[in-house]
């Protein structure tokens, strides 16, 4: 038996927020999306794997999980009770420092803790202060995803921070492609933005992002694809304003990145199991 409160749709560059209360163990396969994962534990213990490594988290504590990671969770605990939200980038305007350290970043797989009773009020509020009859409902669901956001991750340490080694001009280049998402550029286009010959910029990309140029601008497109079908645009549309070639290509890419298709997503977002 599952019972929960419902997806709360967001606007860009939020997609989705939920909490899930579950009274049994659960166990959700192997996937992948290009959209990043935070999900905290409320009730009962959360385990993740990728194909190298297990994380699990408690009561209190939380994951965060870059997009483009193969991953499955499970919990054993009979009951169970998490929160959790998906969204395409940390907002560099409402989330700057966050944007400088995780953006251009695919292999974050970490945890943390943050307090309980600040997730329990969190959760208890977002859906609450969310619904479309609030008057306010769209500048709650901004409020309180960042909430959720700061609260989780305000626990990672200023030493961790430095730690992270920033490239600055690959990160420029990352803000062109979310600006051109849509337009059918190459590695020749990115690598002229950066002022560095195509396989020195491959190089140099592929060092600060952990992925190649074109898989992370394929990534952004699909990133911004799933949030058209959430938004209830049509596969088609969501493949035109996405800027792929064809809707059959679009079908194509989303089904081998993410396992499900296009559909099959918009019926049932971030859910593999």
């Amino acid at each position: 038996m599952e019972a929960t409160s419902g997806n709360i749709y967001l606007s860009e560059p939020w997609m989705l927020y939920q909490n899930a209360l579950r009274n049994a163990p659960f166990e959700v396969t192997l996937h992948m999306h290009p959209a990043w994962q935070l999900t905290a534990s409320l009730k009962g213990e959360f385990y993740f794997h990728t194909r190298d490594e297990m994380i699990a988290i408690q009561p209190g504590e939380w994951i965060l999980i870059a997009p483009g990671i193969m991953h499955d969770s499970q919990s054993d605990s009979k009951q169970n009770y998490a929160m959790q939200i998906f969204f395409r980038r940390f907002s560099p305007a409402l989330l700057p420092e966050f944007a400088e350290r995780f953006n251009l970043r695919r292999d974050v797989f970490i945890k943390g803790s943050a307090d309980r009773k600040t997730l329990e009020k969190i959760s208890r509020e977002f859906p609450k202060e969310c619904v479309e009859t609030n008057r306010f409902h769209r500048s709650n669901k901004i409020f309180y995803a960042l909430e959720f956001i700061r609260a989780a991750l305000f626990s990672l340490t200023g030493e961790d921070q430095q730690k992270t080694k920033r490239n600055l001009l690959m990160e420029q280049v990352m803000e062109y492609m979310e600006e051109h998402f849509a337009e059918p550029l190459s590695i020749a286009d990115f690598a002229e933005k950066a002022g560095l010959s195509e396989s020195r910029f491959e190089v140099v990309f592929r060092k600060a992002a952990g992925c190649s140029p074109m898989q992370f601008f394929k990534a952004l497109k699909l990133g911004h694809a799933q949030s058209f079908l959430l938004y209830g645009h049509s596969v088609k549309e969501s493949s035109i304003l996405a800027g792929f070639s064809s809707v059959p290509y679009f079908c194509r890419c989303f089904q081998q990145s993410l396992g499900i298709t296009p559909g099959e997503f918009k019926k049932n977002p971030f859910t593999k199991g």
